[in-house]
């Protein structure tokens, strides 16, 4: 098999369409062993509900799922966001920290709030830079 390397602005083509391998995979690996602590559990061998103070380790895979993407593919926001926010569930679950969702709701507005305006913000700096290529490119094929 032979791969045709187009150079674009935002990377090459041929690896783009792999972005959610690995993020799929390693949410594809929480999502299987949740099922399987579920199947367990249903068939008695052990008892889910001593894990259930963990759930929030599902958030935190959802994280990495995010940063363990190829470079144009990742979401670093996102994923630290899902990471820190799980890692603050899971120790005030665990007894370590106590914070209740009346604190943690606005620091997770105000992640939300700020990965959008930094997202529009990325966006106009992208729409700009492709406008200049492509009259930078415009201009090399008249001469």
């Amino acid at each position: 098999m032979t791969f045709h390397h187009h150079h674009r602005m935002d990377g090459c083509e041929w690896c783009e369409g792999g972005q959610g391998v690995w993020g799929a995979f390693v949410l594809g690996i929480g999502v299987f062993v949740l099922g399987m602590i579920l199947i367990l559990d249903n068939s008695g061998f052990i008892d889910a509900s001593l894990l259930a103070p963990f759930w929030p380790t599902l958030l935190i895979v959802l994280g990495v799922s995010h940063l363990v993407r190829p470079v144009s593919g990742r979401k670093i926001v996102w994923g630290l966001c899902w990471i820190a926010v799980g890692a603050i569930i899971l120790l005030n679950n665990l007894g370590v920290i106590a914070v209740g969702i009346r604190v943690l709701w606005p620091v997770i507005l105000v992640i939300l709030g700020g990965n959008l305006l930094l997202s529009g913000g990325r966006r106009s700096v992208r729409r700009i830079a492709e406008d200049s290529w492509r009259r930078h490119e415009r201009e090399g094929e008249s001469t």
